[in-house]
């Protein structure tokens, strides 16, 4: 009876797709390629909202950071083909920013990891998994609020003056303020495909 068992459940694994026998992870070449880009968005929006900043003041970069920030993010998405964006732990774009399915997860490890003392300048998460059969790669790298984000994001006594009208004019249903520096902020997310795995075959 045991054998007919063992015969039976090697017969149904031979009769799984190929591709559901192959093993699929992501190579240190294809993570830090992913890692990169995140890299690009951040260095990117932190220079250009620097900018602004010095130039226009932190109440007149709101609109510039609504702007810019989303078109740093699509641009890197039609190079790379992957999907690209950024989210936060408080939503302040509704409809870019707001964490679904696997982000949600990140955003929650990520945090933890935080609070155990992880370093916030190499803090990131990763999975991979099948979809429609192929393998993708399920990157966030952690967004950590640094003591100048408190001109915007920072408790009503932090936020530099005129944010709060412009942040009601242009996010009217912002969420994203009272953090303290050291926070998780949000994350760059990143979905993207990988190669796949060639078959594992048994000898």
């Amino acid at each position: 009876m045991r054998l007919m068992r063992n015969l039976l459940s090697i017969a149904a694994l031979c009769a799984l797709p190929y591709a559901a026998q192959a093993q699929s992870t992501v190579t240190p070449d294809a993570l830090q390629a992913t890692r990169s880009v995140a890299g690009e968005l951040l260095k990117t929006l932190s220079g250009q909202l620097q900018h602004s900043m010095q130039i226009e003041g932190a109440a007149r970069s709101i609109a510039f950071c609504k702007t810019v920030g989303p078109k740093i993010a699509l641009d890197l998405a039609d190079k790379t083909g992957w999907d690209v964006t950024r989210i936060g732990t408080r939503v302040r774009d509704v409809d870019l920013g707001t964490p679904r399915g696997w982000q949600k997860q990140a955003l929650t490890q990520l945090e933890t990891a935080l609070k155990s003392g992880a370093n916030p300048q190499t803090l990131e998460w990763h999975e991979v998994v099948t979809e429609d059969g192929k393998p993708v790669l399920h990157y966030a790298k952690a967004i950590v609020l640094q003591t100048q984000c408190l001109a915007c994001h920072g408790t009503s006594n932090e936020l530099a003056p005129g944010v709060a009208e412009q942040l009601k004019a242009e996010y009217p249903h912002d969420q994203a303020t009272g953090y303290a520096a050291g926070e998780l902020r949000g994350a760059v997310a990143i979905s993207r495909p990988l190669p796949e795995a060639r078959p594992v075959l048994s000898k």
